[in-house]
């Protein structure tokens, strides 16, 4: 069963509402480790949000808590992409390390965007200075509502190894939602987000995956 399937059948707490944002946490079977939803409406083209998505180089500026983030390696064709992020954590844990592959999808009746995000943890020699993250699963899905607004919808769930308490990062676990989001909707604003990138996206409607209705309410 896929992360997003766990979500969408999980009880989950509603742990932050606005009029713009809402933040859930979900527990995960099998995991001490609690997964989250957001759904935003961000009031900038849904172009604007995959541009941003796009340029990993700008990624400490705005994902949350993220001292370095570069791309490892471009895929073939529409395969996506290899990334790696370096994120910091409070003292006395030690930073992670995190490699993922990210893929998209793209609607082609509706135009709606799905990006999945799965870790890729003995991509790279690990480093003796970080942990490195050995499970992550999450998706963005993008969702046109109009030429100048779109629906965001971000999930994760991580899997943080190394020595650092359930109950510590349970706590903390609507931040990187929050704040990421929180930047996000201020950097999709700059002027070099007005273009559309030029990103390969598979179109399929059915790798479009969703299971996020009930969130959006």
């Amino acid at each position: 069963m896929s992360l997003l399937q766990k979500i969408h059948n999980a009880s989950c707490t509603l742990r932050f509402n606005n009029d713009w944002l809402k933040i859930f946490t979900c527990p995960v079977p099998s995991s001490d480790f609690l997964s989250f939803v957001a759904v935003a409406t961000i009031d900038s083209p849904q172009h604007a949000v995959l541009s941003l998505l796009y340029d990993v180089d700008v990624a400490t500026e705005w994902v949350w808590k993220t001292r370095e983030m570069r791309v490892l390696q471009e895929l073939s064709e529409d395969e996506g992409r290899v990334v790696y992020q370096l994120v910091s954590a409070p003292w006395p844990v030690s930073d992670r390390e995190i490699i993922t592959r990210s893929q998209g999808y793209m609607d082609p009746e509706t135009s709606e965007i799905f990006i999945k995000l799965e870790c890729l943890s003995n991509f790279l020699p690990k480093h003796d200075k970080y942990v490195r993250v050995p499970e992550l699963e999450g998706a963005w899905n993008i969702i046109p509502l109009s030429e100048n607004q779109c629906r965001v919808v971000f999930r994760l769930h991580i899997e943080p190894g190394g020595e650092i308490p359930s109950w510590l990062a349970n706590i903390a676990v609507i931040d990187t939602p929050y704040h990421t989001l929180v930047n996000l909707r201020d950097m999709v604003k700059k002027e070099k987000y007005r273009i559309p990138v030029d990103a390969p996206f598979k179109h399929s409607a059915d790798d479009v995956i969703q299971h996020y209705e009930k969130f959006i309410g």
